[in-house]
């Protein structure tokens, strides 16, 4: 495995389904784009930080053979990359998830009258 394998595959990995996303729920995402971004960056940032303290303390590692070798502390590129994207799935998740209940409830009273 070559330094650029955990990134690559966490790029692979995620990207597709941040694609799909925008793809079917484009204006409802852009409608929400502030309240992702703190969401995202806020989740992004503590998740980085308990990983970087658990790196740190020697609770757990990373083999540096498998990472570019850019850090912020004892933290890799990499880890952080995945905690932003993960937490962009599951927050644009939940604002597609709202965006359709909402709608169905509209329909449903929308029905009713």
């Amino acid at each position: 495995m070559s330094h650029t394998a955990y990134l690559s595959y966490e790029l692979w990995w995620s990207l597709p389904v941040i694609a799909v996303q925008w793809a079917a729920a484009g204006r409802e995402l852009w409608r929400w784009r502030r309240l992702l971004c703190a969401a995202v960056l806020l989740a992004t940032i503590y998740l980085g930080a308990c990983d970087a303290f658990a790196l740190g303390h020697g609770i757990w590692r990373v083999d540096p053979a498998r990472v570019v070798g850019i850090y912020a502390g004892p933290l890799p590129l990499e880890e952080l990359v995945f905690y932003f994207v993960t937490n962009i799935m599951a927050a644009q998740g939940f604002v597609m998830i709202t965006g359709f209940l909402r709608e169905r409830k509209l329909g449903v009273s929308r029905n009713r009258d």
